[in-house]
């Protein structure tokens, strides 16, 4: 189960997510899987910005200035349940079933 552990800002528009798997920092290949969902989530709902990996444990998005963090930290988490259990939170209505 991926959760995150930590967000920190670093500088203007750029937002960092701590996530860990059982207490270690989550591989980039799970990471991977979850930008993808918070990119989906980002389209679905209209909104600016741009993750990726950072490396082991560590998602991070790059938005506009003047962006509305709430908004993309919910996605992050949104994005996370999706991993964590794809059958109970099926929110992701852009991607087929075989890819959440």
């Amino acid at each position: 189960m991926l959760k995150v552990a930590r967000i920190r800002e670093e500088g203007v528009g750029r937002r960092v997510f701590e996530v860990l798997e059982e207490g270690a920092p989550a591989s980039a290949e799970s990471l991977a899987r979850v930008v993808r969902f918070a990119s989906a989530l980002l389209a679905e709902n209209g909104l600016p910005g741009k993750f990726h990996v950072a490396g082991e444990g560590l998602v991070s998005l790059d938005m506009p200035a003047d962006g509305h963090a709430f908004f993309h930290d919910g996605i992050v988490f949104a994005a996370l349940d999706v991993y964590n259990d794809p059958v109970k939170n099926p929110t992701i209505s852009g991607l087929p079933p075989s890819e959440v």
